[in-house]
């Protein structure tokens, strides 16, 4: 929104400071106006509470008229995705939905929202009913600029052009670590194997490969969080808070445990450490290594975080409605355990900026700003 002089006679001031008081009243002006696209990334945030109810509609005032595009990131919602045809969830899981994508599409912004595990019934046995039903409902509204991607329960990865300069490729990566029956014999997708993902990807790639590419899933591939393997303090000491934050009973070896299970006998598909996981990300990772303009994007940990390792980019936005533990490390540029979101705004001279947003006294501030400049020798390949 541009800021307005409500009073244009400024005769009475100095020269000197009319200069100044144009200047800093009329910068958010030129801000917006060197922002060719902005992309709001919120994650896991399929549960209405009260920070959730806060920072979705303040974020939708973030929205950029006819140049932002809305990125839910999986955990659409809690606990086990959509409610069936028929079931007693169903309106309830609706309502869910719409306390997201409601306040986005009043200002007009296309919205996606991407599978996460939650979303396929928790990794349940129903996950494939599921994430179809959550397709469904979002198609139902017979809007163009509201949908799930990908969708009907196919992995296929799409392209989300944003500029002429700047690309989303999304996918789901919990099709890939699904652990039932994903088999979709009465859909037409375009991949129905990992290779072909993979091919997929890498056709998509030399399409793009001059271009800024967000690369946008629920898991992503570098977490200082819990589904990363680390733990709280708080964790070790009172474990039962993890079922429910008000059950600080002391269980100091039972609660260490836990972690020490989890990372080791009972791996789990969805943490990082599990070798399915790890599959995923050194395949997808290998399609992209080399190119030079490119941030992956996820939700997954209920946290906000900001990595770079070496020269790659890790947004992790999951906290839409919930947030957990973060550990300390030299490759966080950035972290935060608070609720809040994340948008990247392409700049007209093809950089990126990059400002995470946290709730604040029923509000929310800007907590954290990084500016990616774009670099001119970009990987390209020949086929």
């Amino acid at each position: 929104m541009k800021t307005k002089l409500y009073n244009s006679d400024l005769s009475w001031m100095p020269k000197v400071l009319q200069i100044v008081f144009i200047s800093l009243f009329t910068l958010p002006v030129f801000s917006q106006d060197a922002v060719v696209h902005r992309v709001i990334f919120i994650g896991d945030a399929g549960e209405i509470n009260f920070k959730q109810e806060t920072i979705i509609p303040l974020a939708a005032d973030l929205v950029l008229a006819d140049k932002t595009t809305v990125m839910f990131l999986g955990d659409n919602i809690y606990p086990r995705g959509m409610g069936l045809p028929g079931s007693t969830e169903e309106m309830e899981t609706a309502a869910v939905l719409r306390s997201q994508f409601e306040p986005m599409r009043a200002k007009g912004a296309p919205v996606y929202f991407l599978p996460g595990n939650h979303d396929w019934d928790k990794s349940g046995k129903q996950g494939l009913a599921k994430i179809r039903a959550q397709g469904d409902f979002l198609a139902g509204q017979n809007d163009p600029l509201l949908r799930l991607i990908p969708a009907n329960g196919c992995p296929d990865p799409v392209e989300v052009p944003l500029s002429d300069e700047t690309i989303i490729i999304a996918y789901d990566s919990e099709w890939w670590l699904f652990p039932y029956a994903k088999g979709n014999p009465n859909v037409d997708c375009d991949c129905n194997t990992e290779e072909e993902v993979i091919e997929r990807m890498e056709e998509l790639f030399y399409k793009n490969r001059d271009k800024t590419i967000l690369m946008a899933s629920h898991h992503p591939f570098q977490t200082y969080g819990v589904h990363g393997g680390h733990y709280s303090i708080q964790d070790h000491l009172f474990p039962l808070t993890r079922l429910n934050k008000s059950l600080y009973i002391p269980l100091p070896i039972v609660g260490s445990i836990y972690p020490l299970l989890r990372t080791t006998v009972f791996r789990n598909p969805e943490d990082v450490p599990h070798p399915k996981y790890n599959d995923l990300k050194t395949k997808v990772s290998d399609v992209f290594e080399d190119h030079s303009n490119l941030i992956y994007v996820a939700g997954h940990d209920h946290g906000l975080q900001f990595i770079k390792n070496a020269n790659q980019y890790q947004i992790v936005s999951g906290s839409g409605s919930k947030s957990s533990y973060i550990k300390s490390s030299k490759n966080l540029l950035y972290k935060n355990s608070m609720q809040g979101f994340v948008t990247v705004d392409m700049m007209n001279d093809r950089s990126m900026q990059i400002t995470y947003y946290t709730y604040a006294n029923q509000g929310i501030k800007a907590d954290f700003t990084y500016r990616i400049p774009y670099q001119e020798k970009s990987f390209t390949t020949t086929r």
